[in-house]
């Protein structure tokens, strides 16, 4: 906890701020995810970009609690159906 702000449950932003400010890095941090997978990786602005979405993700963390609320699960693939696998009989 920082000196001079106490406060009971430690935090230093309502929900609310902590969710609009997050909210707000969205498209920063996709932006710059997009980004990394244009440059070459290991170069001096590749371990850049790649920092500042860690960080990006660590505030979150701190603020909510959720290091991966930017991580987009509703995009991913899903899994072939077993039963509909494009098997031939």
């Amino acid at each position: 906890m920082r000196h001079g702000h106490s406060t009971k449950s430690g935090r230093l932003m309502t929900r609310e701020i902590s969710d609009r400010l997050l909210e707000s890095l969205r498209p920063t941090r996709h932006l710059l995810t997009r980004t990394l997978a244009d440059i070459p990786i290991g170069g001096q602005e590749y371990r850049q970009i790649d920092r500042v979405v860690q960080e990006i993700d660590g505030l979150a963390e701190i603020l909510i609690g959720d290091g991966t609320h930017y991580h987009q699960k509703v995009h991913s693939v899903p899994a072939p159906d077993a039963g509909h696998g494009g098997e031939k009989a």
